[in-house]
């Protein structure tokens, strides 16, 4: 249960991170 919490977890925290640098790729 907890490990299935923490991949989602770890999953939102990439995207996150993916957004601000396919922002900055773009520009």
């Amino acid at each position: 249960m907890l490990d299935a919490n923490l991949k989602t977890q770890l999953k939102g925290y990439l995207e996150r991170l993916q957004q601000p640098i396919q922002l900055a790729a773009a520009l």
